[in-house]
């Protein structure tokens, strides 16, 4: 009610109410648009398919790094799963870096190898 009475007040009487401007068709405000929802067995996606598709995705990154005369190499470790960035030395051939380290990949082998230890006998 107090809000009533400011906005009285800072109009001059007999001045007419000034009516409501509509907004420009960008500024409205829409409802939401529905969006497609996945149950979480349709959105799991078959482990071989994704390994195939970042085979795939390596390969097709050396052949460009082959035609650009790039000294990288990509491939995916067997047991993480992960992509592993190679880049070595153009004259002696030597690993300069890897992304991620062999250190990191043996942590993670040796954690998927361990895995069976970690499990609850109860569950």
């Amino acid at each position: 009610m107090s809000n009533d009475i400011q906005a009285n007040a800072a109009r001059v009487p007999g001045e007419p109410v000034p009516k409501p401007v509509a907004l420009p068709v960008d500024m409205q405000v829409r409802p939401p648009v529905p969006v497609e929802t996945k149950t979480a067995a349709e959105s799991r996606s078959d482990p071989e398919q994704v390994r195939r598709t970042l085979e795939e995705a390596t390969e097709v990154l050396n052949q460009q790094m082959r035609r650009n005369s790039r000294d990288l190499s990509f491939r995916v470790d067997d047991v993480a799963n992960k992509i592993v960035v190679t880049v070595k030395s153009r004259e002696s051939g030597e690993v300069v870096r890897q992304i991620p380290s062999e250190v990191a990949l043996r942590v993670a082998n040796n954690l998927e190898n361990m895995k069976g230890l970690f499990k609850d006998e109860k569950s």
